[in-house]
């Protein structure tokens, strides 16, 4: 029936505003904020997020062992990544960074820009992001190694959503370290809200 087709056409049309929401600029930087960086979670940045980061990170590469020189080295990424975000993005220079600082030092710093133009601590941050998810240390990660990844940050109701999210960022199969920090910068710096980088880090959620 007509109206049976209209309500078709209304939830189609309803889901693709809600996929723009979702991939837009703002809302990806957002997702990084909340998701990535903010540690602790009590809503802004501050240097605790990041040394907790290089604590987990260091466990997540060694699947659980702890090695201290790994750790003073991931360390010194994440003090560092901290000072560049508080340079770029600590505005009122109270030793955080809220959500909007943040959009606004991501803008400046990263918007538009490949990962070779990026400020020297996010490219460190990148690498060192993709070997806590390349859990086999092959160079590479594989479709399962990105569903650990994914379902480590937020809750999915199907697998369907996490395995085509794969499917538009992979080739050959897998997710290279070029590949990932190539779409990791697209991430931050394309506007588009179609670009594949969207589905880097598997189907978003829209972010107050």
């Amino acid at each position: 029936t007509v109206c049976h087709l209209v309500c078709l056409f209304s939830g189609f049309r309803s889901a693709i505003e809600t996929d723009k929401m979702a991939n837009s600029w703002s809302n990806r930087v957002k997702f990084i904020v909340r998701y990535m960086y903010d540690y602790d979670g009590n809503g802004v940045l501050d240097q605790n997020d990041f040394e907790c980061l290089a604590v987990r990170n260091t466990i997540m590469e060694g699947k659980g062992d702890w090695d201290p020189i790994k750790f003073e080295k991931n360390k010194t990424v994440m003090i560092n990544l901290w000072q560049q975000i508080s340079e770029i993005a600590d505005f009122d220079k109270n030793g955080e960074v809220d959500t909007e600082e943040f959009m606004g030092g991501v803008e400046t710093a990263c918007k538009g820009k490949a990962y070779d133009a990026l400020p020297e601590a996010f490219k460190f941050f990148i690498e060192g992001q993709f070997r806590t998810i390349d859990v086999d240390g092959d160079g590479s990660i594989g479709l399962e190694e990105f569903r650990l990844d994914c379902v480590s940050r937020m809750a999915y109701p199907t697998i369907e959503a996490l395995d085509n999210s794969f499917k538009a960022i992979a080739e050959g199969g897998t997710l290279t370290l070029a590949r990932y920090q190539e779409l990791y910068a697209e991430f931050m710096s394309n506007p588009d809200e179609g670009c594949v980088a969207c589905n880097l880090f598997g189907p978003l959620p829209v972010l107050d």
